[in-house]
Order: structure tokens, then C-alpha cells, then sequence
């Protein structure tokens, strides 16, 4: 990702010996002016945000226009993730600075990334002038050492380090997590899966399984402690009677669980959370 200030490079990124990609223009890149709190996901985002650019040039588009791809930037956030945010309006409110309108928040997975962005935080502009390298399954979970080279001339270039987090390859959190507790006392556990893999169709009843063989690992907590996991193979578990009464000395009136689908290569992936109430 970006590093701060106004320089324009025309760079090769390498590891040792291998060239990664070239860049033959100079990316947009910038930094939050006011902050950015974590929004809503698939509505859209009517608060503005005010960014800064050190070169560059955004344009507005219609809503349709925004949802269908156009206007990306990623935002890093105060943990050190990164935000990918589409945007319809862009008001330029002196040189270099842009206040941002009519937001989509979350976009290509990262909504599990989501969350609180200070002024100052960098951003780039996911446009034709940034290339996507491709991370190698090996690279995943440490540390990559690049090296730049701003053009032909330079003999030296300069040293990157990039550290490649597990979170983009992990499961999706799923979502509609539902629980309903039946005549006989057992609570009913039922989700819906997510896939990066989806294609946006709408004529297909669920998404692509992504990850092989299907399961998941349910976490039953009381209060803060995790009091039971189960896991399944397919998108609904049942919490037995007996088992709340093992867990909680009765059959609760309320508890809260979590649902993360499970990878066989790089194991449970993001949560999704909700409670249950009788």
C-alpha cells in the first residue's frame, strides 16, 4: 500500500530476483482529512468523508455508475486493514481535497475489515494506474521484502517490507444467523454462507462453495465465556435442550453465538455474530 507523501514513482517492485510488476504511471494516492467510522454494509452510506490527494483528479458518477465499479479507493484503518469504499460523489473543495458522497462501504470482502479510520490515514485510488500483483500461498501470514525502483536509473531503489495478513484468503463471516428454540427446548441454529467466488448472479439459489468440504464451527458464549462449539457440515446446527441445561443450569432466556465457516487449508474464518432471545 501507499506510503505517505507527495512522491510520484514510476517503480518495479521486486523480491530477490523475481520482478513482481511495473508501473508505468504514478497512482493516486492521499490521506483522510476527517474520519472515517465503520458504516453500513450493501446500503448505501449517505455520511461524507473529506480526503486529500497529492495528485490525481476524481470525478463524479451517477449511484448506478458507483455500484457497478466505478470510484474505488482503499482507506487504511486504525488496525492496519484496509477498506475498499466506492464512492458516487466527489466535490472538489479546494486543490488536492475532495469531499466524498453517497458511500458503498465494505466492498470485495473487506467489510471484515471494517472499522474506525483517523485523519491522516493513507488511501490510494484503485484505478488503472494501480497493478495487482498476485500473493503466493507460501507468502501469506509474514513478511514480503520488496524493493522499488523509481525508473532505469536507479541502481538502488528503495526497501519495502509488506506484511500479508491471513485475513483476505479466510472464510467470509456468514450472515442471516437466526435461532429459534422449539417445543421440546432445543434452539434451532440456521446461517447463510458467503463465497468470494460469487459471480453476482441472481439466477443461481446460493453462491459457489468456496472452501472444500463444507463446515463450520458454532461458539455458544455466556456472557464472555465460550461455553460450547459445535460443528457442522451444512449451514444449521441444533443446541439441544440438554446442552443448554449442561452449559447454563437451565434453559436460558437469552445467549449469544457466533458462526465462522471453516477452511481445511487455513482454518475458521471470520465470525458472524447474533444472539438469541426466547
Amino acid at each position: 500500500m501507499p506510503a505517505r507523501g507527495r512522491a510520484r514513482w514510476r517503480c518495479i517492485w521486486q523480491r530477490p530476483g523475481v520482478r513482481l510488476a511495473r508501473l508505468s504511471r504514478a497512482a493516486a494516492i492521499g490521506e483522510l482529512v476527517t474520519p472515517l467510522t465503520a458504516g453500513p454494509v450493501h446500503v448505501r452510506d449517505r455520511r461524507s468523508v473529506e480526503i486529500e490527494l497529492s495528485g490525481g483528479h476524481l470525478a463524479p458518477v451517477d449511484f448506478a455508475a458507483a455500484l457497478a465499479g466505478a470510484n474505488r479507493m482503499a482507506v487504511e484503518t486504525d488496525a492496519g486493514e484496509w477498506e475498499v469504499i466506492g464512492f458516487a460523489g466527489a466535490e472538489l473543495v479546494s486543490p488536492g481535497r475532495y469531499r466524498l458522497t453517497e458511500l458503498l462501504r465494505g466492498l470485495g470482502g473487506t467489510d471484515v475489515a471494517m472499522g474506525a479510520a483517523a485523519a491522516g490515514n493513507r488511501l490510494v485510488v484503485l484505478d488503472g494506474n494501480v497493478t495487482a500483483v498476485p500473493v503466493e500461498a507460501d507468502w501469506l501470514g509474514g513478511e514480503l521484502d520488496l524493493r522499488a525502483f523509481a525508473g532505469r536509473h536507479d541502481g538502488a531503489g528503495a526497501a519495502v517490507t509488506a506484511t500479508l495478513s491471513l485475513a483476505p484468503v479466510l472464510p467470509l463471516p456468514p450472515v442471516h444467523l437466526r435461532a429459534v428454540r422449539g417445543a421440546g427446548g432445543d434452539v434451532a441454529l440456521g446461517w447463510v454462507r458467503r463465497s468470494r467466488a460469487d459471480a453476482g448472479s441472481w439466477a443461481v439459489a446460493e453462491v459457489p462453495l468456496e472452501h472444500v468440504p463444507e463446515a463450520y464451527r458454532v461458539t455458544i458464549y455466556d456472557g464472555a465465556d465460550a461455553v460450547r462449539t459445535i460443528e457442522v457440515s451444512t449451514p444449521a446446527a441444533t443446541y439441544a435442550a440438554a446442552a443448554q441445561v449442561a452449559d447454563f443450569g437451565t434453559l436460558p432466556a437469552a445467549f449469544d453465538f457466533t458462526v465462522a465457516q471453516l477452511s481445511p487449508v487455513f482454518g475458521a474464518g471470520h465470525a458472524g455474530a447474533a444472539s438469541f432471545h426466547a
